[in-house]
């Protein structure tokens, strides 16, 4: 039976999720416009010419997007606003990886199948090396072999590259692997990007005969180099980093340790909400010294720094067994989860589980400010409940700022869901609305809300995992 009467549908976006992207393909494109000044299509009509054109374009955009992979790995700050949160700038990283092996494979193999109708040999050359020597003609221009023995160096770069970067996204795509061991083969992608640069640099091309592309080709590989030297070698110097001390490890609810941290100098600055990235120096118990990101549960006015963790895995299991007096580097802080980065005052707030961490700071923080919050906490049991008596007394103390509604799933017909949540919090309309739990939970209220006529302006998530 189809429904009858109008249904009004809301179309909405936020320009900080497209502007990212936006820059992303228009910077795939321009390459393509300047290969395409030189080569318009109406002069590609062979079978041999399509291919050779595919093969020159899938490289140029492959390497484009090499390059961004590597940038957007960096964690620079000015990402976040351009992607609107740092899990949707490590989402880009990560299909920009895909797409990138995806081109980059078609750019070698579009070229030598150019040569399979009447040379197989000559098409079999092209993805093995060969030619190289003698190799005292590579250094010297007078030589008669010099031109040859470049250019076989030139591909012969671009070979070693495409196998390594083939290898290394296949372990990153398809292998489940420590993720110590995952981490340092990841470190070796920049090393391929340099060695392609290199192949680009001294390939005969249209790259070294167009000016235009030679220079924008010519940016694109300092930035992509750049940024794997900045993240990659140079990140205990560039980067900043806070030391931080541990003062006290407390278990509570739910297989959750609190972790309180005192600064060893400056104090990092954050808003409530926010994450970081944390490793532990000499933690012992099988704690290596891995960076990992965090929530902050503790408020942006204390010195002090608190993280609330669930073992979740061996890393987080092993947490329980750190002593006060061990170290910590801290970087960040990150994210645009926040009550404070959007106007509307009247907010709900829906936390899973552990989700509940970034509130356990937004609550600390918003007592005495202009905003109004209906925090629902949802958890399986009621010993689950993470600084239950501290959200109460807040609560109590301020509440023109912020009232909890606790939904234990144990005695409840059925999930939390946005009826729920409008019948006790009179309705949806005028309200933003931020949500951190597990992703089946947080996908299926997005779409709840969205059914109801919510904008996607008004829902504010920030999903963040490690690879």
């Amino acid at each position: 039976m189809q429904p009858s009467g109008k249904r009004t549908v809301i179309i909405s976006f936020r320009w900080e999720y497209l502007l990212g992207w936006g820059i992303t393909i228009l910077l795939c494109i321009i390459p393509v416009v300047l290969w395409h000044n030189a080569h318009p299509l109406s002069y590609i009509k062979r079978p041999e010419q399509v291919m050779l054109a595919l093969g020159q374009v899938t490289g140029l955009i492959g390497t484009v997007m090499y390059a961004l992979n590597l940038l957007y790995a960096t964690r620079l700050r000015f990402l976040e606003y351009l992607f609107g949160g740092l899990n949707r700038v490590y989402i880009a990283h990560h299909l920009l990886g895909g797409l990138a092996l995806i081109m980059l494979s078609f750019h070698p193999l579009m070229l030598a199948l150019r040569f399979v109708s009447t040379d197989i040999k000559q098409a079999a050359l092209l993805l093995v090396p060969n030619g190289i020597f003698p190799l005292q003609a590579l250094f010297d221009d007078n030589h008669i072999f010099h031109q040859s023995v470049l250019q076989q160096w030139a591909i012969f770069f671009g070979i070693i590259a495409f196998w390594g970067m083939v290898a290394l996204l296949l372990i990153t795509f398809f292998i489940k692997l420590p993720y110590r061991f995952w981490l340092f083969t990841h470190k070796f992608l920049g090393v391929a990007f340099a060695i392609s640069a290199l192949h680009i640099l001294f390939i005969s091309s249209d790259v070294a005969k167009l000016p235009g592309l030679r220079w924008y080709m010519l940016a694109i590989v300092i930035m992509g180099t750049a940024a794997f030297v900045y993240k990659s070698l140079l990140g205990r110097i560039l980067i900043r980093r806070y030391r931080y001390i541990v003062r006290d490890v407390t278990v509570v609810a739910g297989n959750v340790v609190q972790i309180k941290l005192e600064p060893v100098g400056q104090p990092i600055s954050y808003k409530p909400g926010q994450f970081v990235f944390m490793r532990f120096i000499g933690a012992g118990a099988g704690i290596s010294k891995e960076w990992h990101p965090f929530s902050i549960s503790s408020n942006p006015k204390d010195s002090a720094l608190e993280i609330s963790i669930k073992g979740l895995g061996d890393y987080t299991n092993k947490l329980t067994a750190l002593k006060a007096g061990t170290h910590a580097d801290i970087e960040g802080a990150y994210g645009r989860f926040s009550y404070v980065n959007y106007k509307n005052t009247q907010q709900i707030w829906i936390a899973g589980g552990i989700g509940i961490t970034p509130f356990l700071s937004m609550s600390k923080d918003i007592v005495g400010s202009n905003a109004h919050a209906d925090l629902y906490y949802s958890v399986k049991t009621e010993s689950e409940l993470i600084n239950w008596d501290m959200l109460s007394e807040q609560a109590v103390g301020a509440p023109n700022n912020l009232r909890i509604i606790p939904f234990i799933g144990d005695k409840q017909p059925s999930y939390l869901s946005v009826d729920f949540i409008a019948e006790n919090s009179g309705g949806l309309e005028g309200k933003d609305f931020y949500i951190c739990g597990p992703p089946p939970m947080m996908q299926s209220l997005k779409k709840q809300l969205r059914a109801r006529g919510v904008p996607a302006t008004s829902i504010h998530s920030e999903e963040f995992g490690m690879s």
